[in-house]
């Protein structure tokens, strides 16, 4: 995790706020948190602004409120490049990924994007937390780095989340609920260690395309139905186990998860299948009455590597 300078400009429309929903137990009686009962949230007040990738899958609701800067990766099929939820949606990607012979590649957004995001912040604010897609999963953080050195007499704290989607959000809600820049940073730097994605792939054919698996072990995988559980921690992708069938899949990602508890933030993802993530949330919401939990969709970043019907617990250790 580095210290840097910097600042910026905004990387395009936000997406349709139909792909979040947010739910609570009915037992529950906390206030979600809002701009009027916290100065902090109001970005006109805060004096220092918040940054993030495409890959954090935002929250249309927080981008909204916190003020919260996207910066988009791309997603390259064949000749033809797009900003994520820029300039293709979810929906558009996954039915182009459905039908793709060779599995369409991602990069990440350039120095120079990144150093004009923080050069238009710096008018307005006095630094900035820039937090990021795990760097051992891509190049985004690193280029955010050089593009804040860039940025001169603007401060930059550039964060490795060292995880991706959600998590990297929940960083984010707590980085604009602080304070200060220094208190942001403190805030983010003690929970990145206690990201987790607990993730469950319909299909093994994306993994393969990308060469993570060879085409024998696919073939033998989709034959016996198995379905792999994966633990994003620790900077690792760690496989749990691999289940048969898809239910008792479902069934052993909120036993998991039970075992993970307590939980500071949950989220449910999912890359077009959100029945079986309001599946999943029902089952948590007997564990965690009054929390919130959040049901969102996976992007088409992450979604070029699990494929469509993936599936995600993903949340932050207390």
């Amino acid at each position: 995790m580095t210290s840097l300078r910097t600042s910026s400009r905004q990387s395009g429309p936000t997406s349709p706020a139909s792909r979040w929903r947010s739910s609570r137990a009915a037992s529950s009686t906390t206030p979600s948190s809002s701009p009027s009962n916290n100065q902090a949230l109001v970005t006109g007040t805060r004096p220092f602004a918040v940054v993030t990738d495409s890959t954090a899958d935002l929250p249309d609701e927080w981008r909204t409120r916190y003020g919260i800067e996207v910066v988009p990766l791309k997603v390259i099929f064949g000749n033809e490049t797009f900003r994520d939820r820029v300039d293709i949606t979810d929906e558009q990607f996954f039915r182009r990924l459905s039908t793709a012979t060779k599995l369409p590649t991602t990069s990440a957004p350039s120095p120079g994007e990144f150093a004009d995001v923080y050069r238009r912040l710096a008018r307005d604010h006095d630094g900035c937390i820039s937090i990021h897609l795990g760097a051992q999963l891509s190049a985004t953080v690193q280029a955010a780095q050089i593009g804040a050195q860039a940025v001169d007499g603007f401060r930059v704290q550039v964060i490795d989340s060292e995880t991706v989607t959600m998590p990297i959000a929940f960083l984010c809600k707590v980085a604009a609920e602080s304070e200060s820049l220094e208190a942001a940073r403190a805030a983010v730097e003690e929970r990145v260690p206690k990201c987790r994605v607990l993730a469950l792939l319909d299909t093994l054919r994306y993994l393969e395309m990308g060469g993570r698996l060879s085409r024998a072990q696919a073939m033998i995988g989709t034959m016996l139905d198995v379905k792999p559980l994966l633990l994003v921690a620790d900077r690792e992708i760690k496989p749990v186990e691999r289940v048969r069938t898809r239910s008792r899949a479902i069934t052993r990602m909120v036993e998991f998860l039970r075992g993970e508890l307590p939980v500071e933030h949950v989220a449910v993802m999912h890359a077009q299948a959100p029945d079986e993530a309001e599946t999943i949330a029902a089952g948590l919401r007997q564990d965690l009455p009054g929390q919130e939990i959040v049901i969102g969709e996976i992007g088409c970043v992450l979604g070029t590597h699990t494929g469509p019907k993936a599936l995600g617990a993903v949340y932050i250790k207390k």
